[in-house]
This record gives structure tokens, sequence and C-alpha cells, in this order.
């Protein structure tokens, strides 16, 4: 009983060596097949050849413009279009406006919009439509300007601490007293 398995397991080695020969045949021949096509078309180039090829560049670079303005003038035409369905839109509507934006909404009743910034006096007036208008919050100059402000407002609150305590307070928080001096001299 054992010898039957043993000849069913050499057929099957057989076969798995025999198809994967196969596979690795074509394989071979495919690249083979590819590399002789790829030499034989710069190597035994005919005049007819080079004609082609010279004249398929000249046609392209000759309908190049025209193409471009194909594509212009499709994309132009979607844009009018946009643009009237817009326009058809608000006639619709009769030029009535909304009463309150959606930016008003987000707000809530703080009144204030993610990314709206609080300085209207350091922003110029593009910078401060974009921020108010978009509700998105500008990562680059008006955070930094953000960031100047409150630093500002933090040395004005702790010069203002500073200038309302008393010169004896001012030594009580420093912990400092004409008594430890003294000592202080005697020591040395």
């Amino acid at each position: 009983m054992a010898e039957p398995q043993a000849d069913m397991s050499d057929v099957a080695a057989e076969a798995a060596a025999d198809f994967f020969n196969q596979i690795f045949g074509v394989i071979i021949e495919a690249i083979c097949r590819f590399g002789r096509n790829l030499y034989n078309s710069f190597a035994e180039v005919s005049f007819g050849r080079w004609t082609k090829v010279i004249g398929s560049v000249i046609f392209y670079i000759l309908i190049r413009p025209y193409i471009e303005k194909l594509f212009k003038w499709l994309y132009d035409r979607d844009r009018r279009k946009e643009k009237e369905k817009k326009e058809k839109e608000k006639a619709a509507l009769n030029g009535k406006k909304a009463k309150k934006s959606a930016n008003s909404l987000r707000a809530g009743e703080t009144g204030k919009v993610l990314g709206e910034v609080e300085t209207e006096d350091e922003l110029e007036e593009g910078e401060e439509n974009l921020a108010l208008a978009s509700g998105v919050p500008e990562w680059n100059k008006m955070a930094r300007k953000r960031q100047k402000k409150y630093l500002k407002n933090l040395e004005k609150q702790n010069g203002k601490r500073a200038e309302d305590l008393s010169e004896e307070q001012v030594l009580e928080l420093l912990d400092w007293s004409e008594s430890e001096n003294e000592e202080d001299k005697k020591k040395a």
C-alpha cells in the first residue's frame, strides 16, 4: 500500500516540475523576444520608419496649440454654465439675502468664529477679511501676531502688579528684611 502513495507523490512532483519549467520557459522566451525586438527596432531602422517618426513629431508640434485651445474652451464652457446656474439661483431669490450668515450661526452667542482675530488694528485689511470670511484659522502670520499680543498683555499685567505694590510689600515678597542683612554682616 505504501507503493501507490509513493507513485502518486512522484507523479505529482513531476507534474509540478513540468508546470514550473513551462512557466519559466515562457518567461525566458518573452524576455528574449523583447530584447531581440528592442535591438532590431534601433539597429534595423529604415528610411520609411525615420520618416514616420519625424512626421509624427512635427504633426504633434503643429497640432498641440489647437489641442490646448480645445481644452481651454471646454473648461471655459463649464465655468460659464456654473456661472449662469448661480445667476439663475440669485434671480430666483430676487436679490434676497439670508438674515444670518453661516459664520454667525456657527459662532453662537459669543459672536466669535474659530480663527477670528481680536486685534483688528494689527491686521492688514486683506488678511482681516480673509480670516473673518473664511472662518478658518490662519496658522502663520496671524498666529504669531496673536502670540505677540498675548505676550504684550502678559507683560503689561506683570508691570501693573509691580507698580501697585509698595516697597515694603516687594521686600516682603522677596523675603528680605534689615534684620537678616545685619545677621549676614555679623557672620562675615
